[in-house]
């Protein structure tokens, strides 16, 4: 049973098509290799951003494929290199990887939801794995936004999400938008909430690195962390980054 200090979860929702779509955007300018590795690390430092949030069970929902594979090498990685409340935690039951189960993302998605809500938490926040700088202030202030709405939407630059979060399971909201639409997403499902399905409100806008120019909001975003002293954020994606430059040449 889920006590009422622990209502709150996160669902970090990982799909190969959006594996595939970090790669392709960088293609032509990066080897496979290199794209692999930049993806690895996004995952990694979502991961660690998770596992820093208060009193938030973790749920990382990922496909059985490739990418099911590279979730599980990370984890188990992480049980290696990380130590006191990270390791404990994601050792603990709060933190658990879970197969996708639908056949479309929107049923994916809506799977995950509802079987978290199943469990009985009360506020759901979903995310996806390309948001390595997103910080945990941003995660935990819609969990406080959620309290007071059946649906808080985080918009992206480019008109889709980077966070989803619910008090209620909503299935019409799956059924009805093309989540593979990344240009539209947000303002289907602007549309459908002012037609009645829900109260709802957003998030500042953010970015997802889907697109190659957002590359260069990672790059401000990880000098900003460390011109105040944090040397944690974004970590393993600045090491992967600094290798990059180092073939690229001048």
């Amino acid at each position: 049973m889920t006590s009422k200090k622990k209502s709150k979860a996160l669902i970090v929702f990982l799909e190969d098509q959006n594996r595939d779509k970090v790669q392709s955007q960088l293609a032509g300018s990066l080897s496979d290799e290199q794209k692999l590795q930049l993806y690895r690390a996004f995952l990694e430092d979502t991961i660690c951003n998770c596992l820093d949030l208060v009193d938030v069970d973790i749920r990382i929902n990922h496909p059985s494929g490739a990418t099911g594979k590279i979730v599980n090498e990370i984890v188990e990685s992480l049980k290696t290199t990380l130590t006191g409340k990270a390791l404990k935690l994601l050792k603990s039951p709060h933190v658990r990887l879970t197969e996708t189960v639908g056949d479309t993302v929107g049923d994916r998605m809506s799977s995950a939801f509802k079987s978290v809500f199943e469990e009985g938490f009360g506020q759901v926040v979903l995310i996806g794995c390309v948001t390595p700088t997103l910080p945990p202030s941003t995660i935990m202030n819609a969990f406080r936004r959620i309290s007071n709405y059946d649906l808080v939407i985080g918009p992206t630059l480019e008109g889709s999400y980077y966070l989803l979060a619910m008090r209620r399971h909503i299935p019409i909201l799956f059924e009805k938008i093309n989540w593979s639409d990344d240009k539209t997403v947000y303002s289907q499902l602007a549309s459908l909430c002012k037609d009645g399905c829900g109260d709802w409100d957003e998030m500042d806008l953010w970015y997802d690195l889907r697109q190659p120019e957002d590359l260069e909001f990672l790059v401000r975003d990880i000098n900003h962390f460390r011109l105040v002293g944090d040397e944690k954020s974004a970590a393993r994606t600045e090491k992967v980054l600094e290798e990059i430059l180092k073939d690229i040449p001048n």
